[in-house]
């Protein structure tokens, strides 16, 4: 016959042992909420769009978080040798047209991304992503020099993000139709109007049968066509400034200006 005593005892064992099970569960599951809370609150060296894309750490610093801009410039950039190769010549023209596009965000406050494109449609690279360019101040007399701290900053950040990310050419030809498909796939960083820019000797693939649409951007611009080595003659560079502005009229473009020279003379080709 059991022993009524032992079996209380049993039962008054077994419930302890269960309570101090729920006990250690309970422990490692708050430490491990905690250990998930203070992850989440480190700050990281840069931050990361929505995309995936980081903004430089050495910008990032520099610009007002809490700013939400209404401008966003999106500038889509030819990675090919025969655009911006080893020559002193092409590299410095396309380092000074980048650096009057991110100077432009700096003073607009605007978003901006960069977009780096090679031979081909998937070889397309988002290397800088920056949800606001606004400089960040205390007070109004700090406010200049703050600002074109910003911008030399961000002209040496964007550039190396540039130069780094030039995707390989496997084979000759640039897919620039491949630039203006990652364009518009690229999710809008604000509500506000889009300015896309491109810069391109503008010879490529033959891929102007591709559709993209362009109609989400307020303006879109296409500068240094024809600035490759060795130059085309003045008509075949001609033809190829018109046949661009046709092509991007096409694919819902509106403002369009296609330039031979840099984005600084904002020429319109002739139409």
């Amino acid at each position: 016959m059991n022993n009524p005593n032992a079996l209380l005892q049993t039962q008054r064992e077994h419930s302890g042992r269960s309570v101090r099970r729920s006990h250690v569960l309970l422990a490692i599951s708050l430490t491990l909420l905690g250990l998930l809370v203070v992850a989440c609150r480190t700050p990281t060296t840069n931050t990361t769009s929505a995309a995936g894309t980081p903004c430089p750490d050495a910008v990032q610093q520099l610009v007002d978080r809490q700013v939400t801009p209404d401008l966003e410039i999106s500038l889509i950039v030819d990675g090919s040798g025969s655009f911006m190769g080893d020559r002193s010549a092409s590299r410095a023209f396309v380092a000074q047209q980048i650096a009057l596009t991110v100077e432009e965000a700096v003073a607009e406050g605007a978003a901006l991304r960069v977009i780096v494109f090679g031979g081909s449609a998937g070889n397309a690279r988002t290397v800088v992503e920056c949800p606001v360019m606004t400089v960040r101040y205390r007070n109004e007399a700090a406010r200049t020099a703050k600002l074109g701290y910003l911008k030399q900053v961000a002209r040496d950040q964007v550039w190396l993000a540039v130069v780094n990310g030039r995707p390989p050419m496997a084979r000759a030809g640039t897919s620039v139709v491949g630039g203006y498909v990652a364009l518009a796939d690229a999710v809008p960083l604000t509500v506000g109007p889009r300015k896309a820019l491109m810069l391109s000797d503008g010879i490529a693939l033959p891929e102007t049968a591709v559709a993209v649409d362009l109609s989400g951007f307020s303006s879109v611009g296409m500068y240094g066509v024809g600035q490759t080595e060795p130059p085309p003659s003045t008509l075949e560079v001609d033809r190829l400034a018109r046949s661009w502005q046709a092509w991007l009229a096409l694919q819902g473009a509106r403002h369009v200006v296609v330039s031979t020279q840099g984005y600084s003379s904002k020429m319109r080709a002739a139409p």
